[in-house]
């Protein structure tokens, strides 16, 4: 009997294994099929007739040419291969967008008498000798630039870089304008560390996964607001991106709070009375430095006041910068660390109260979702239909 049940335990766990492996390998073709649009787009955006600079990178679950780690570092998505939906794969969106960043910036040349500039700039550093790139055949200068950023203190490349500790190579550049971070050529061969280039280059593209938007407890879905506060406030406590825009709820409503109460009306005690919702400045005689960026804002607040609904909230000027990085949260060095009740200002403030913002309610006939149903919906209902039309008759 023993024999037996030792048999049978043996044959449902390798049951189990199979099933493990079975569901791993069917997310993996799901993720990598999924993926192969934001792939195939990346590539044809290189130059016709040439063949692609944008090579396969391992370890990339959604094939935007961006590793999984390198996603993890920078702030990405390793699972969205197009974050701001502009049929661009992430790497070779951000690899162009690097490239043209670079090319714009001041340049400082040594041995000159060109002062050196003030802000990030590069420094040029050409040599005798070219190198080809070995998928086009392009021939560029075997030197390359070092990006220095004063204000930070750091530089581009890191000395011990392996693609080349002391300059950016021109080939790299060369396929960064074609949207890759990898290089191949004659004389240098690598990858550009991302990470340290975007840092030095204090560039957040396509979003700002900046460090103001801190994480809180209790919070079922990790879109930054507690499960207490969406239930408060009438959103979905198991959906962290309710209007599909790809960036999190608790940001998403953060920063828009922080445009509504600045686009407020001011309260003005020998002006006309005022029936709506509107702030009063209560400002103080002294600044409060921002904990995460050193930010100096006013150490006051403003009074945020619905008079048909009888209720006013206190809004730091400290919490109203952090709500314009996305997070109900704020640490300084005057209010020291809390967090904006969020369930009342949006309350207050009527929110949604402009077309777009969080928790709109959209007509089902309003197919470009800018709240009216026009002509403009009604093309976009004739095209879809040709086009399902046009689709069914080739079948």
């Amino acid at each position: 009997m023993k024999r037996l049940r030792r048999a049978y335990q043996k044959q449902t766990n390798k049951r189990s294994k199979f099933r493990q492996r079975a569901i791993a390998a069917g997310t993996a073709a799901a993720i990598t099929l999924g993926a192969g649009a934001g792939l195939n787009k990346a590539l044809a955006k290189d130059k016709p007739g040439v063949i692609t600079h944008q090579r396969p990178v391992a370890r990339d679950a959604d094939a935007d040419l961006l590793a999984d780690r390198e996603e993890t570092a920078i702030g990405y998505r390793p699972f969205i291969a197009d974050q701001n939906r502009n049929e661009i794969a992430d790497g070779v969106d951000l690899a162009q967008h690097c490239s043209a960043v670079i090319n714009e910036m001041p340049v400082y040349i040594p041995g000159t008498m060109m002062p050196i500039p003030n802000q990030t700039h590069k420094v040029v550093h050409s040599l005798f000798g070219i190198e080809r790139c070995d998928i086009c055949g392009q021939e560029v200068n075997m030197g390359g630039v070092e990006i220095v950023n004063p204000n930070l203190g750091i530089s581009y490349p890191d000395p011990n870089d392996p693609l080349d500790g002391a300059v950016l190579p021109e080939l790299a550049l060369h396929y960064m304008e074609h949207g890759s971070f990898d290089c191949f050529g004659d004389v240098h061969s690598g990858r550009v560390d991302i990470a340290r280039l975007l840092r030095t280059l204090e560039l957040r593209y396509p979003e700002d996964p900046n460090e103001h938007q801190l994480a809180v407890t209790g919070d079922l879905d990790g879109d930054l607001m507690t499960d207490s506060e969406e239930l408060a406030a009438g959103y979905d406590l198991y959906d962290a991106d309710q209007d599909d825009d790809l960036t999190d709820d608790g940001i998403e409503l953060a920063r828009q709070c922080a445009e509504v109460v600045d686009a407020l009306p001011v309260f003005d005690p020998n002006g006309p009375e005022v029936n709506a919702i509107y702030k009063v400045n209560f400002m103080q005689r002294g600044i409060e430095n921002c904990d995460i960026c050193g930010t100096t804002v006013n150490m006051g607040y403003w009074q945020v006041t619905n008079l048909k609904l009888g209720l006013s909230i206190d809004v730091s000027d400290l919490s109203l910068h952090y709500m314009g990085h996305g997070s109900f949260d704020f640490a300084g060095d005057v209010h020291g660390k809390g967090r904006t009740d969020m369930a009342l200002l949006v309350k207050i403030l009527e929110m949604p109260s402009r077309c777009g913002d969080l928790g709109t309610i959209y007509s089902p006939a309003d197919l470009n979702r800018d709240c009216r149903v026009d002509s403009d919906d009604f093309m976009i209902f004739s095209e879809q239909w040709l086009q399902n039309t046009n689709s069914n008759q080739g079948e």
